[in-house]
C-alpha cells in the first residue's frame, strides 16, 4: 500500500474534544439549533454539554478531518466563548457520534471535575485540601 493522497487524508475520520466558558448574554438554545443545522450539512457528528450555572461547555466533534478542522477554526475565533482548551484529537476508524446534539445539564459528569475559574484565561485543576 502506498501513502495516502491528500483527498484520502481529508476523508479520514477524526474525533476532537474541547472545553470552554460561554460568555454572558448568549442564548445556548439558539446556538445549539444553528449548530445542529450546520453540522448536519457538514456531516459532522458530536455532542455539546452546557452547564447553565457555570457557563462551562464541553464539546466533542467527529467527522472527516477536513470538515472538523475547518469547523474548529471557526469555533476557536468565536467571540461567544473564552478559555478554549483542546483536550483530545484522535484518528478513528468507527464513528461514535453519527448525529450531533446539544444538551443543557446542571451537573455534567464531563464538566463537574473541571474546577474552572471563569476569571482565569484557562481551565485549572484545584488541589484537594486535606483536613488539618
Amino acid at each position: 500500500m502506498g501513502a495516502c493522497t491528500s483527498e484520502e487524508k481529508n476523508r479520514q475520520l477524526v474525533r476532537v474534544g474541547y472545553r470552554s466558558t460561554m460568555n454572558e448574554g448568549h442564548n445556548i438554545d439558539e446556538i445549539i439549533a444553528k449548530a445542529e443545522k450546520k453540522n448536519k450539512t457538514l456531516k459532522v457528528g458530536g455532542a455539546l454539554w452546557f452547564d447553565p450555572e457555570t457557563n462551562k461547555v464541553h464539546q466533542i466533534l467527529e467527522g472527516e478531518e477536513f470538515q472538523v478542522t475547518a469547523l474548529l477554526d471557526v469555533i476557536i475565533t468565536d467571540a461567544r466563548h473564552r478559555a478554549i482548551v483542546m483536550e483530545d484529537m484522535e484518528m478513528v476508524d468507527v464513528r461514535k457520534f453519527q448525529e450531533w446534539g446539544g444538551m443543557k445539564l446542571s451537573e455534567s459528569p464531563l464538566l463537574k471535575d473541571c474546577n474552572h475559574n471563569a476569571n482565569e484565561p484557562g481551565f485549572q485543576r484545584e488541589e484537594k485540601k486535606e483536613d488539618a
